[in-house]
């Protein structure tokens, strides 16, 4: 009975290892496959060659470290319910006496034992396990959090990547175009058609238009990294797949989108307005606790004595008195952080509603925006073929083609950068309602598949 079950177990970190399981994680692993089974059903074909923002939510929510740290420390939390369950161990007392110079011929040892049994009052156990249980809650509602958190900053990468990618296209086409102009010009040059002067700044535009390519092909490196980091693996993991854009490509129709409903809900249900819930739910327990504890337990001290051949029984019991305190100083603190954590319940509501009224005004701001786009670039086409009739016809020469081929570009551009904006704030929209917006996704299972033990 004195000895202990558990043993301790030596469980170093050697950092060579966690690096090359870092840097061996992969898009085509089976244990991810596994998993992602788990939540979508069977996969027709794996590898994937092609992954889109839905795929890559899931192996995120697979590999990346911020999820596998809230699975840790709801762990924790979980594990102090057994602590929290714990009754008090009864203590045992013996006391054998010698007696020196006895008087009498009897034997010189007295026998003495006495238990002592702790009884603890007031359902202080209960209040313990209810704090216990509340915590654990809490612990288990962020990791859904943690897991949207994950999404909207994977949303951003991606993004981010399709941006630096379409930019460089756009890019190289108007190098293209900006070349053929600067030829065109050489050849009136030659011809005594043109001055130097023209000549020389069709030049300097191609010399910046390579030097912004250069600084696309720069920025379409860095969101690579910046994509493979928000799904947890190394970048070339990346390498041989696809991305699929076409979410990205163009704003979803939001018409049908219920955003009030989605604003009431996210006020009641999002995941860490619930586990705010859960840690005011705790700190009520920790009051009551506290408030239990002005009531001191009991020790039961039953016990026995051997003496001079005598048996003596005892019954004896040990009660703290309550005289100097009756426990204010903690009560005080529980009922304190109470009051805070209600505090911080309404200001995070608060943030919500700010959050999500801020993010629909941007969203509706920069889709009027998005709409003044579309009109400029079917305003552009038009020019094109008006330019393009032109030439057929012999009534404009191929370098005015050339221009306005490089007007086009200019203004894809331009709305590419509207594109962007929309989409950032469609992200803002989505990260603040917790509501997976033109994905095959739900909201539940995105949050159910984040609670899913990984098979790492």
């Amino acid at each position: 009975m004195l000895i202990s079950c558990a043993q301790f177990q030596d469980r170093p970190l050697k950092p060579d290892e966690s690096v090359i399981s870092i840097e061996s994680r992969t898009l085509s692993s089976e244990k991810l496959k596994a998993f992602i089974e788990t939540v979508v059903g069977p996969q027709t074909t794996w590898p994937s060659k092609i992954w889109d923002i839905d795929q890559l939510t899931l192996a995120a929510i697979y590999y990346h470290p911020d999820l596998a740290l809230a699975r840790a420390q709801a762990d924790t939390a979980e594990a102090a319910n057994i602590t929290a369950a714990q009754r008090p161990n009864p203590s045992i007392t013996v006391t054998p006496t010698w007696i020196r110079n006895l008087a009498t011929a009897a034997v010189p040892w007295i026998a003495a034992s006495a238990i002592s049994i702790p009884i603890e009052t007031a359902g202080k156990r209960d209040f313990r396990i209810n704090k216990a249980d509340h915590l654990t809650d809490a612990a288990r509602l962020r990791i859904r959090d943690a897991a949207w958190l994950v999404r909207g900053r994977l949303r951003l990468a991606m993004l981010e990547m399709f941006a630096a990618q379409e930019a460089e296209r756009l890019l190289q086409q108007q190098v293209s175009i900006q070349k053929a102009m600067s030829e065109r010009l050489e050849q009136q040059l030659s011809a005594g058609e043109m001055s130097r002067l023209e000549v020389m700044r069709s030049h300097l535009a191609l010399n910046q238009l390579q030097l912004n390519v250069s600084g696309a092909r720069k920025r379409v490196a860095e969101s690579r990294v910046m994509l493979a980091s928000a799904i947890g693996v190394p970048v070339d993991a990346l390498t041989g797949i696809d991305l699929d854009f076409t979410n990205l490509a163009k704003p979803p129709v939001l018409v049908s989108l219920p955003l009030q409903n989605l604003k009431e809900i996210a006020l009641r249900e999002r995941s860490d307005v619930l586990a705010a819930l859960a840690d005011y739910d705790a700190a009520q327990s920790a009051l009551q606790l506290e408030i239990a504890n002005q009531y001191p337990n009991i020790q039961a001290n039953p016990g026995y004595a051997w003496e001079m051949g005598e048996h003596r029984w005892t019954l004896g019991a040990t009660m703290q008195l309550p005289i100097l305190h009756q426990n204010q100083g903690p009560i005080a603190e529980a009922e304190a952080k109470r009051h805070e954590l209600a505090a911080r319940f309404e200001a995070l509501q608060l943030r919500i509603l700010g959050d999500v009224d801020r993010a629909q005004a941007g969203l509706q701001a920069v889709l009027t925006k998005w709409s003044d786009a579309e009109q400029q670039k079917q305003l552009q086409q038009e020019n094109m073929n008006s330019a393009q009739a032109l030439f057929n016809a012999g009534e404009t020469d191929r370098l005015a083609l050339l221009g306005t081929e490089l007007e086009n570009t200019v203004t894809e551009r331009a709305r590419l950068d509207v594109l962007v904006e929309t989409q950032q704030a469609l992200n803002a929209l989505e990260d603040t309602l917790r509501y997976p917006i033109a994905s095959k996704l739900t909201t539940t299972t995105i949050s159910d598949s984040a609670n899913r033990k990984t098979l790492q």
